[in-house]
């Protein structure tokens, strides 16, 4: 037996994120977007459609989705959201600007950052704080975050340096806009990665204690649609259909391991990506083939999954890496 809970009001398929000032009706919003987000006309398109309900603009730029940067991040984001209880925080971009507004939605009522960095650290309970209406928009098909209760928070500030986890019940977002047509704004190289990214979430979750039947077929699907159409999507980054295809094999990799959590190839992978800089999602395909011969033949449900998304048997094709 298992339950399913999906707190996540989901929107999905190319231009519906068009849709989102309209469906913000009279709420005032503040947006953090990618740096890319004005090149592509979402700043301008929004500026003129929500007017004076749209209090503040924030760009974030890329790079880890450090506390160092969540704390000057905080200072342009909650003036504009104190006082406005129903403003909406509205997070555009990547796995960095979506972990990060999961964070700063979380306004202490003393306004101290350094509160949520203790709870964060586990050397302190959650302060009272606001709580924003959180709406995302990925613009990669990778990281899942839009339905997720999770986010990754690099502490750079501590010694030796760590990833934190934002992992509570209350962490997931209220909306998102899943819209294949942002994507095209990703280079090669972060079209391969973030696609990596979603092939790890999905094994993940098919090797994982916590797997279910239905996170089983929502991993199987997308893991079997990213090892079929990467390489096309590579060669033809224009090609809408293809670009559909992987942001709903994204969702649904995030779907399955917002049920089962990640394991041993995400673990291993920080230590990559926080010291040597090497992209999440390439450092945690590093890692697969070791998971993968550490999980084949040890569940015969983990190895029928394994099979449909490889077509081979799973100690086989373990065999073969």
């Amino acid at each position: 037996p298992f339950r399913w809970h999906m707190p996540v009001s989901l929107r999905f398929g190319p231009g519906c994120s068009k849709d989102l000032t309209a469906e913000l009706g009279d709420r005032p919003a503040v947006v953090m977007a990618f740096e890319p987000a004005g090149a592509l006309g979402l700043q301008s398109r929004w500026q003129a459609a929500l007017g004076a309900r749209l209090l503040r603009w924030v760009s974030v730029a890329d790079g880890l989705s450090s506390l160092a940067r969540a704390r000057g991040l905080a200072a342009q984001v909650w003036p504009w959201m104190q006082d406005r209880p129903g403003a909406v925080l509205v997070g555009v971009g990547g796995g960095t600007t979506l972990d990060l507004a999961k964070l700063l939605r979380c306004q202490p009522l003393d306004g101290n950052f350094d509160n949520l960095v203790a709870a964060l650290r586990g050397i302190a309970p959650w302060p009272e704080m606001h709580r924003a209406p959180l709406w995302l928009v990925p613009t990669t098909a990778g990281t899942g975050s839009e339905v997720t209760p999770w986010a990754t928070l690099w502490d750079t500030e501590s010694e030796p340096a760590l990833k934190r986890s934002l992992d509570e019940p209350w962490g997931h977002a209220d909306r998102a806009f899943v819209d294949p047509e942002l994507t095209f704004s990703c280079p090669p190289a972060v079209t391969r990665d973030t696609a990596l990214d979603t092939l790890a979430h999905a094994l993940e979750a098919i090797w994982n204690r916590h797997a279910n039947p239905l996170s089983d077929r929502l991993a199987v699907s997308a893991a079997r649609r990213i090892v079929a159409l990467l390489p096309d999507l590579l060669a033809r980054p224009l090609d809408l259909s293809l670009r559909t295809q992987m942001s709903l094999s994204a969702l649904e990799a995030g779907l399955a391991f917002s049920q089962t959590r990640t394991a041993l190839a995400h673990a291993l992978s920080y230590d990559l990506t926080l010291h040597h800089g090497v992209p999440h999602g390439l450092a945690c395909a590093l890692w697969l083939p070791t998971a993968w011969r550490m999980a084949a033949g040890r569940s015969v449900s983990a190895d029928t999954c394994l099979a449909e998304v490889f077509g081979v048997p799973a100690k086989e094709g373990a065999a073969r890496l």
